[in-house]
């Protein structure tokens, strides 16, 4: 995959965008086919950088989210793009904010934002988790305001802030889960991680991982 390939997938996922702009293509049809067309992006830039007969074995691709109370308490003020795509000696990963109003490109200033780890600088993989404190947080500032506007609010009151319970219950009692993979001498940041370690394509990545670092 040249150059000149990649610039042509960087291309036409900015056309796509025009085309929605100027309301060419229908909401679903924007979003079927935008996905589609960074994820052949994250490949070809991703095969840009194996050599030959270095394929790529497995991928997995996924959005992290963090709630700011500085934003709305109802919609995430910050989503980031994570690609993950594995070959039988290194992992590649490729980061990007994600957000509404401009398409991924993956470009870091003036060079492809794409980093990699060979298997044999790693000296493992584990699984961590933390308590969500953002949607606790967040769950409790809904809850608190449903109480003190519930004179005005009635009945939606009450589903506001059984809503916001719900959230904040569910930030305490399902933490979030991720695998990083560990390095003795770390020489990328932040360390490769795996999110939404629920989807097939996580599990089917961190298994294989595990076989490829443990076999040093």
């Amino acid at each position: 995959m040249n150059e000149q390939a990649v610039e042509g997938l960087r291309k036409d996922i900015s056309a796509l965008w025009e085309k929605r702009a100027k309301g060419d293509v229908s909401e679903r049809g924007f979003q079927r086919e935008s996905e589609e067309r960074v994820l052949d992006l994250c490949r070809a830039l991703v095969r840009q950088r194996i050599g030959e007969g270095e394929g790529i074995r497995f991928e997995h691709h996924a959005v992290r989210a963090h709630t700011k109370i500085a934003g709305s308490v109802l919609r995430e003020s910050e989503q980031e793009f994570i690609s993950l795509l594995a070959t039988d000696q290194r992992i590649f990963r490729l980061r990007a904010l994600h957000a509404p109003d401009r398409p991924l490109l993956f470009l870091d200033g003036d060079k492809d934002a794409v980093e990699e780890l060979a298997y044999a600088s790693a000296s493992g993989v584990t699984v961590l988790t933390q308590r969500r404190k953002g949607q606790v947080v967040a769950g409790l500032v809904i809850a608190g305001f449903a109480l003190l506007a519930h004179p005005w609010l009635q009945i939606t009151g009450t589903a506001l802030f059984l809503l916001g319970m719900a959230g904040a219950l569910h930030g305490l009692l399902v933490p979030t889960r991720w695998a990083e993979i560990l390095q003795p001498e770390p020489t990328v940041s932040p360390p490769f991680q795996i999110w939404a370690l629920r989807k097939k394509s996580a599990r089917l990545l961190l298994k294989f991982l595990r076989q490829r670092i443990g076999r040093k």
